[in-house]
């Protein structure tokens, strides 16, 4: 009996010892895929919450969110590049890289417009007014502010403005729209509602100015709720051409394609074509979407479009061009990656 009850006991402290390294495996393989992301989480959230209570100054926590939320976006597909070898790794740094600049360059313009030209109050009486503008470049981007009249809360206001902006060699263009600020009741629960707060009182056009000169406002007008006058700041328009960019979106879609193929997360959840069509989206419908001033609820307005809309094209183009591109396909080994 003492010998058999010997016996039986051996197996039992083997599958302990089998079990230990497993759980251990387990563990790091969990720290490895989560560990990073769930810090990048914390480290938005905290942003976010002192972006909002104004403990810290919004526009740096904004960009620094808009940079956190990119890389997070990105860290899933680049964890498959470790089944590459030397150089296909060097590769997958260098699109990484270039993947955050593309990704991240409209976000943090939009946030960051760079050197103010000129910035002028402008009422109906001071016009005709020149805009100095003359030997600072042909492509502008004028901040259009406006000013609507003090009242309660929960009261909504609205003003429209027209305005027209004269540049040598080309006809004179008229900007309008309508600034406002609303109220809205929302329910919450069952029994409970919330006012919902929303206002837009600013707006970019975007001004060409083939000759290099002076830009000339030649007419304004303010009606409604609002102060007649209107703060205009010009900027110099650095966003690449539509052409220009939509080029390079497509030779960051394909790349990421080539990438999936050769590391096989085209397989998996973490594809790279599909995050970068979300990103790309999100990231370039940001500054058309936001305002002037944008603030956290635009910056996840944008992330919202480009995962519903850019994520189905990522998907798309990897279906189109997975199998056509001459790049061998990822075969995984019998027992590893």
């Amino acid at each position: 009996m003492p010998s058999s009850a010997r016996m039986r006991s051996r197996p039992a402290h083997s599958a302990a010892r089998v079990t230990r390294p497993l759980a251990r495996k387990e563990l790091r393989d969990a720290v490895d895929t989560w560990g990073l992301p769930a810090v990048a989480g914390s480290l938005f959230l905290l942003l976010y919450v002192l972006g909002n209570l104004d403990v810290i100054e919004t526009t740096p926590a904004l960009a620094a969110d808009g940079l956190l939320l990119v890389g997070m976006v990105l860290f899933f597909p680049m964890r498959y590049a470790r089944r590459l070898g030397n150089g296909g790794r060097a590769a997958a740094a260098a699109l990484a890289v270039v993947w955050i600049g593309v990704v991240y360059y409209p976000i943090y313009w939009r946030i960051y417009p760079g050197e103010r030209i000129v910035s002028v109050d402008v009422t109906p009486d001071s016009i005709p007014l020149d805009l100095k503008a003359a030997g600072r470049g042909t492509s502008f981007d004028l901040v259009i502010d406006g000013h609507l009249l003090p009242a309660d809360r929960g009261r909504s206001r609205a003003a429209r403005y027209s305005l027209t902006v004269e540049a040598t060699g080309v006809p004179a263009e008229t900007f309008g729209g309508e600034f406002k600020e609303s109220w809205l009741r929302q329910r919450q629960g069952r029994r409970e509602s919330v006012d919902l707060h929303r206002q837009r009182s600013a707006a970019t056009v975007h001004i060409q100015n083939p000759e290099n000169a002076d830009l000339r406002v030649t007419a304004l007008s303010v009606d409604g709720q609002a102060e007649a006058r209107l703060t205009l700041t010009l900027y110099r328009h650095v966003l690449p051409p539509l052409w220009a960019t939509l080029g390079m979106c497509a030779a960051l879609l394909v790349a990421a394609v080539a990438y999936d193929r050769a590391t096989g997360a085209r397989e998996t959840a973490a594809s790279l074509a599909i995050a970068t069509g979300a990103a790309l989206t999100g990231a370039y419908a940001f500054p058309s979407v936001s305002s002037p001033h944008p603030s956290f609820r635009e910056l996840f307005g944008a992330a919202i479009v480009g995962a519903l809309l850019g994520g189905p094209v990522g998907g798309m183009v990897a279906w189109l061009l997975g199998s056509r591109l001459p790049i061998q396909a990822y075969r995984p080994r019998t027992g590893g990656r």
